[in-house]
């Protein structure tokens, strides 16, 4: 039963990966410029010659260099130094040294702008997505707890139910801890210090 259940995750998620394999058309495959130009939401403001934006240099202890993009349009999440809001706001504009999100006053019904300074930003959350790793983020933790829960519920070599054991839970733990450095990986909260730089620079 074990092997049976092992044998139809590597299955599900190889078909994953055979899925996509089977969409791809080289005519219709995007150039860079158009990938640059595709990451965040709808709402972005395309950039010009001269457009500043928000740059995020980051260097985790988890995966390798990676550079976040933000423009005016773009969603942000933030928290600030001596602060316990999360902030999770669309970016206004930006400056040389800060940049503005927009928030709805409820009470006079018209829409304010805060000014953020760069060096008030202590942490910053960001989300990359991975191919295959990304999706096995849900995926290897459900995994894991069905396999366990299928030793459980299911006679095992004891020839009895609603018992289980060691290597079932060593197994169903590993497949847990695989989807957290996964999503670990897609998902991450970034100090901003010497290793994780936020900076602004211009489109030219």
């Amino acid at each position: 039963m074990k092997q049976l259940f092992v044998i139809a995750i590597f299955l599900l998620t190889g078909s994953l990966h055979a899925w996509s394999q089977d969409h791809y058309d080289a005519r219709k495959a995007l150039s860079s410029e158009e990938l640059f130009i595709k990451q965040g939401n709808t709402s972005r403001v395309i950039a010009t010659p001269g457009q500043k934006y928000l740059v995020l240099d980051a260097s985790p202890m988890i995966g390798g260099f990676h550079r976040y993009r933000f423009f005016p349009g773009d969603n942000i999440k933030f928290r600030m130094h001596n602060e316990t809001i999360r902030f999770n706001e669309t970016i206004a504009s930006v400056t040389d040294s800060s940049f503005s999100i927009a928030i709805i006053n409820e009470a006079v019904g018209r829409m304010d702008y805060q000014e953020i300074l760069l060096k008030d930003i202590r942490l910053m959350k960001v989300s990359r997505r991975i191919p295959f790793i990304s999706q096995l983020a849900p995926l290897l933790p459900l995994a894991g707890l069905l396999y366990v829960g299928a030793d459980f519920f299911n006679k095992g070599v004891d020839d009895k139910r609603f018992t289980t054991d060691a290597s079932s839970l060593v197994v169903g733990g590993a497949f847990i801890a695989a989807g957290f450095v996964c999503y670990k990986l897609t998902f991450s909260s970034l100090k901003i210090n010497g290793r994780n730089k936020l900076k602004v620079l211009e489109t030219y």
